[in-house]
């Protein structure tokens, strides 16, 4: 490996430790967490970063509201107004806006009891929001001059509107929005709403490929991003990509060395940074890569029973669909991890 990657690798043992610096990374307040596939950790990121954040405001936009299970197991019961409620109005004319949406996290999971912490429930409805955006948009179109330009930017801010009044009625200073594997929607309103992008990949081709599809997407004048732009063109950079389900020598004095196919796609996606530079916060690629270890039993026991990863304990066991799962003693490396992560962009 060149010599920033073993810097970056001696940096995570000392993450691992606990006594890392955090990166010299700006601060910023709302972040989106995205890939453009499903599977690589994008939700129990937002879920152990939104127990970690004080005074924040947790967005879920994702169909499959699994963030929103998380901070509520029976929001399907529990009726109330979702993202998909909110954003509605400004694609559909005469509807009403509604207001006081974000619901205090700690009421529906006792985790959270006395966090400062908020969430917007998802709606499996958002599968349906990428055409209603297209629609309005072409309607805005038929419009000229000043009028148009203005429709745009209520269209494509709509997320980012509702968020800042809901911040302001929360009282909250910081966002995180989880994001759907999938850009049209939700998901296009999120890097609009965003100051900057946390993206997770996995230790796979596919993870890898996603990630490339996203840079694209993000700076091509011809992607589907780009072809329609608020008036002051807005689009956020790349605070920190993590790289996730990492996995690390058996040898003897290693010291926490990555094995051979963490290895693989720690330079692979380096070097997918250092070509895309200008994309990202900072011009140094080795303060944009973190890695994150495969969480095994600790992350099925923390989707589970919905119990953020720094509150679970080494020896802790429950049974999942018939098979025993454990917290292990790497769960301390991997709650410094993801408090490192915390500490490097708020």
């Amino acid at each position: 490996m060149p010599n920033s990657l073993y810097r970056l690798v001696d940096r995570q043992y000392d993450i691992a430790q606990g006594v890392a610096q955090p990166l010299p990374l700006p601060r910023y307040d709302t972040y989106s967490i995205c890939n453009l596939r499903g599977g690589i950790g994008k939700t129990s990121l937002a879920f152990n970063l939104t127990y970690l954040a004080d005074s924040v405001l947790a967005v879920d936009t994702c169909p499959q509201c699994n963030l929103t299970w998380f901070f509520d197991n029976n929001y399907l019961q529990n009726a109330s107004v979702t993202v998909y409620d909110m954003l509605l109005p400004n694609f559909v004319p005469g509807l009403g806006s509604p207001s006081h949406i974000a619901k205090s996290i700690s009421a529906t999971n006792v985790k959270f009891n006395n966090r400062n912490a908020y969430y917007l429930p998802s709606d499996g409805r958002l599968y349906i929001l990428p055409s209603q955006i297209a629609t309005s948009i072409v309607q805005a179109q038929s419009v000229s001059g000043q009028k148009q330009i203005q429709i745009i930017d209520n269209i494509l801010f709509a997320l980012k509107n509702n968020i800042t009044r809901e911040m302001q009625e929360t009282q909250t200073t910081r966002c995180i929005i989880d994001t759907s594997p999938f850009f049209s929607g939700a998901t296009h309103l999120s890097w609009h709403a965003s100051d900057a992008l946390i993206i997770p990949v996995r230790t796979d081709q596919q993870s890898v490929n996603a990630l490339s599809l996203l840079l694209k997407t993000l700076s091509d004048p011809a992607s589907e991003f780009r072809k329609i732009m608020p008036s002051n063109g807005h689009t956020p950079k790349i605070q920190m990509i993590v790289l996730t389900h990492c996995g690390w020598s058996t040898v003897h004095g290693a010291r926490n060395r990555p094995d051979q196919q963490t290895k693989i796609y720690i330079e692979k996606v380096f070097d997918i940074i250092r070509q895309n530079i200008t994309q990202f916060t900072t011009s140094d690629p080795t303060n944009h890569l973190l890695l994150l270890d495969d969480f095994f039993g600790t992350g099925r026991i923390s989707s589970a029973k919905a119990t953020p990863i720094p509150l679970l304990h080494p020896g802790e066991s429950m049974t999942i669909d018939r098979v025993r799962a454990e917290v292990n003693q790497s769960v301390e490396k991997i709650q410094n991890q993801l408090k490192y992560i915390h500490a490097s962009i708020w």
